[in-house]
């Protein structure tokens, strides 16, 4: 399924050099460097955040009915995303002394 690749996949980094790279929940501070990188004047938009916006202590939930098994497989598929994005697996994966023991593609990342 498309809308679950990770994004070092569909995005094509190494293909093209890109100019700005924002996260969706650092949007109201990447997005006025954003418009200041390309000159852009007299725009205003703020991120609302709904009740549906999923906070990284919701992810932390989620992630305790995985086994550790699947947890490794998920950082493996998404290990490009996390290293090229700047996001860290133990902000999300919390309580799971086993996890960083056994997995072995952590100890290298």
């Amino acid at each position: 399924n498309y809308h679950w690749q990770p994004y070092s996949t569909i995005c094509q980094v190494c293909k093209f050099q890109y100019n700005f790279v924002g996260k969706y929940e650092s949007f109201n501070e990447d997005f006025p460097q954003f418009l200041k990188h390309f000159n852009i004047t007299n725009w205003n938009i703020e991120k609302r955040n709904g009740p549906s916006g999923l906070q990284k202590w919701d992810y932390q939930k989620y992630y305790t009915t995985l086994s550790d098994d699947l947890i490794c497989q998920l950082i493996r598929l998404y290990n490009d995303d996390f290293r090229l994005f700047k996001y860290k697996v133990h902000d999300y994966i919390v309580n799971r002394t086993s996890l960083f023991q056994n997995c072995y593609f952590l100890k290298t990342s």
